[in-house]
């Protein structure tokens, strides 16, 4: 390939075109990307096995992807610097496995006294009054030896938002995770099936997807359609979409009213145990979501929040996964709402002052955990890149302080915390938003739909002053957390399901707490020196 600049030729070089060397990088297996119009290449005395690495796509550019397979006794970098000899050869990629971040469910608490709420539930789940993260109202403070660690407000206003929608099931999310327990009690009823292959023969692709019995999704790790459940997938997938109104554990932000109408969910199986995808398998998922019918998805993984410090470097060596993503939110679609797709990513849970990649991407809503008194969380990324924050529990304060969602344990629920907790979260209020579309009639474009869930805020910065309490778990003792650093660094703000939904009715929302009396400037909405609304509480 050459540029042409006035009388400099410049030349890309063989080595130029190889990216993301890592001693951890697959054996025998590279990912090429071949230039526009190039079918295939060839290497001389090297015996290369070359097939297409994602099935048929409506994309030139992941079309132009290979999986190119040789003697694993050959070493990767000599195959590479052949292969990108090629002039066909636009770059060559290595295969390297995601590792597993470790998310241990957090011991149940032994005693639990009933818990007063000062509103009525909306729905018959045991477990929804502990589930603070959707409406907080205070009340849980009673079990911390601090009644400051769990403050009214501090949730996603969540049974105001359900006044006006629980979900539908037209709007399919997609959950990149560990597999879904797809026959959980709590779950299996807002699954998402695919008929073709539920109906069909054992063993054959039936629907000619590319995927072989891919009933409720596809787990990427085993190249199966059996999807092995997960605590970490199945509490993530239940914060988004458990069944509401059932009687049993949970409920979800989306899960519908307990008639047949929450959002479906769809497993992309990444991790399987402490067994991990390789980049080539991620990226195949994305591609499935948007093929199979998902229009938002849930990424509650990402790198180690070093391994790219820029957007640049996330294009330059992540290509394959960065096209797949691409590739998902150009041509996922909710029929009559959306044309493309949203992609959501937790932040990371090393206290680190910049996001994990692929979340960190300035396309993709990137999300940071607060805590049940509105500080952040103290495990939570922050800095540039986040844009939103929601409910990740903290479990400094105590178990019931953490976030309550859908398990494989004996219960059918159990309490995480992290990143990974708030995500689903924000998904949630995104399905929430969706749903809401289709019973308005409203449409939407991804980008509206990401400055919706940015923009549907509350002030997350006045909270943090001062310092908190927490524990080291390396060292065995407390210390003091200083929360200043994490002032305009958590995102936009905390975010709000029921201000989305009246964002999207263009109906101004005031908030104010309850019980208090207050004086409110409308000057805002109806301009200078209009007459102030007055609260007596």
């Amino acid at each position: 390939v050459k540029d042409n600049l006035g009388d400099i030729t410049t030349e890309k070089t063989p080595s130029s075109k190889i990216h993301n060397w890592d001693e951890s990088a697959a054996k025998g297996r590279l990912m090429v990307r071949l230039a526009e119009g190039v079918e295939s290449f060839d290497t001389e005395g090297i015996a290369l096995e070359i097939e297409p690495m994602f099935p048929a796509t409506r994309s030139e550019k992941l079309n132009r992807w290979r999986l190119v397979r040789f003697d694993e006794s050959l070493d990767l970098r000599t195959v590479a610097e052949a292969i990108a000899l090629n002039k066909g050869v636009e770059r060559v990629e290595f295969d390297l496995k995601m590792k597993r971040i470790s998310s241990e469910a957090l011991p149940m608490p032994t005693v639990r006294p009933e818990p007063t709420r000062s509103v009525e539930l909306p729905f018959n789940d045991p477990e929804l009054p502990y589930q603070w993260h959707y409406y907080n109202d205070g009340s849980l403070s009673e079990y911390a030896d601090k009644a400051e660690y769990c403050l009214a407000g501090a949730d996603i206003n969540l049974l105001n938002a359900w006044k006006y929608s629980a979900g539908d099931r037209r709007v399919i999310v997609a959950v990149v995770d560990g597999g879904i327990m797809c026959d959980h009690p709590d779950l299996k009823d807002n699954m998402w099936v695919n008929e073709a292959e539920q109906n069909g023969q054992l063993g054959i692709d039936d629907d000619m997807n590319g995927y072989v019995d891919d009933i409720y999704g596809y787990n990427f790790v085993k190249d199966s359609g059996k999807i092995f459940a997960d605590d970490h997938g199945t509490h993530v997938a239940g914060t988004i979409s458990a069944v509401n109104n059932n009687g049993y554990a949970v409920c979800g932000i989306a899960g519908g009213t307990g008639n047949n109408d929450g959002v479906r969910l769809m497993s992309i199986q990444i991790f399987e145990g402490e067994d991990g995808c390789y980049q080539h398998q991620i990226a195949r998922g994305y591609q499935y979501a948007a093929d199979n019918g998902a229009v938002l998805i849930n990424n509650s993984w990402g790198y180690e929040p070093d391994v790219y410090i820029s957007d640049n470097q996330f294009e330059q060596y992540d290509s394959a996964l960065k096209n797949a993503i691409d590739y998902f939110e150009s041509n996922a679609r909710l029929d009559g709402v959306m044309e493309g797709g949203v992609a959501i990513f937790a932040a990371g849970n090393e206290t680190y002052p910049q996001p994990c990649y692929p979340g960190a991407y300035h396309k993709y809503v990137c999300v940071t955990a607060m805590s049940s008194d509105y500080t952040a969380a103290y495990y939570t990324n922050y800095g540039p890149g986040c844009n939103i924050a929601a409910p990740g529990g903290d479990a400094n304060y105590g178990t019931v302080y953490c976030i309550s969602s859908t398990s494989t344990s004996r219960y059918g629920y159990e309490y995480m915390q992290g990143t990974s907790m708030a995500t689903p979260h924000v998904t949630g209020c995104a399905a929430l938003a969706l749903s809401y579309a289709l019973k308005q009639g409203y449409t939407l474009t991804p980008d509206y739909l990401r400055a919706l869930i940015q923009t549907s805020v509350h002030d997350i910065n006045q909270y943090q002053t001062g310092s908190k309490q927490c524990f080291d778990y390396d060292s065995g003792s407390y210390y003091n957390m200083s929360l200043a650093p994490y002032a305009k660094k958590l995102g936009s703000g905390y975010i709000d399901a029921h201000l989305l939904l009246m964002q999207m009715d263009s109906t101004p929302c005031l908030y104010i707490k309850s019980g208090e009396a207050a004086t409110l400037s409308l000057d805002e909405y109806f301009g200078d020196d209009s007459e102030s609304l007055t609260y007596q509480g």
